[in-house]
């Protein structure tokens, strides 16, 4: 049988390093890749396309659940959920992962869930990330705009198995986040594949504005500015929120402030 190609999740450099010490101790695995976060993981499933995932749940910005509500590959992994936190056992065995390893666990507690693991996948029975995906049909693509006239309107976003009809007037604002971004809305956030760039490209002049290379923000919640030194402004956002306005975007701010539009 080939070694079953094994991606390893977790945002701490000790544990890790302990969960790849224990793979690569056995034979029948071949470690791929070692994440330090969902968004890292995201891009290595997609990559390698493994047989089986050692996946953390509480992390930054996008946590372990995210993480498999994201994947879009045409097979997809058994899951064995890590993490220090035994909170989240009840919802890991409501989407059937394998097995659930509450850290610190004993070498005999890791190779016992590997070996279900290992059992799983010989047999072809569905890890239970694929009856997730089935509940779900995750996926967390690309923004999808629709034609020119509803692009004025609103924003046509696949996530979390659903199409989103987003109106352009709720999204608060767009961070950069290595190869994604994050569209914030009120209470959530979709994470895409997609450059600032090309999104600051399609979003209409007279509402949104990029004010730092990380940030876009919807002129409709921006509150007040506030002088920063070095000829800089921070933006205090209607939610609290406060977001840096770089020298080098400026005058597009100060463009749309004019009412010349931001494109300069």
């Amino acid at each position: 049988m080939p070694k079953l190609r094994t991606i390893l999740v977790d945002d701490e450099w000790e544990a890790r390093e302990g969960l790849r010490a224990l793979a690569e101790d056995d034979p029948d695995l071949e470690v791929v890749a070692v994440c330090r976060n969902g968004v890292e993981a995201i891009d290595a499933i997609h990559t390698h396309h493994p047989d089986l995932l050692l996946l953390d749940i509480q992390m930054p910005v996008v946590d372990g659940f995210e993480v498999l509500r994201s994947l879009q590959v045409p097979r997809l992994p058994a899951v064995i959920f890590v993490t220090a936190y035994d909170q989240y056992a009840l919802k890991a065995f409501e989407v059937h992962a394998v097995d659930y390893l509450l850290k610190p666990f004993t070498d005999e507690r890791f190779y016992a869930a590997l070996t279900h693991a290992k059992q799983l996948i010989a047999a072809r029975q569905p890890s239970g990330v694929e009856k997730l995906v089935q509940a779900t049909a995750p996926s967390v693509k690309e923004t999808l705009l629709a034609d020119r006239e509803e692009e004025t309107r609103r924003m046509v976003i696949k996530a979390d198995g659903r199409v989103h009809f987003v109106p352009l007037d709720d999204i608060i604002w767009i961070e950069a986040y290595d190869y994604y971004v994050k569209i914030h809305v009120a209470r959530r956030f979709f994470l895409l594949r997609e450059s600032m760039k090309r999104l600051d490209a399609r979003l209409p002049d007279h509402q949104f504005v990029r004010i730092h290379k990380s940030s876009i923000v919807n002129v409709r919640f921006l509150q007040r500015l506030d002088p920063l030194a070095n000829s800089e402004y921070e933006a205090v956002l209607t939610t609290g929120e406060t977001l840096k306005v770089s020298r080098h975007y400026r005058d597009r701010l100060q463009a749309w402030l004019e009412g010349k539009g931001r494109r300069v």
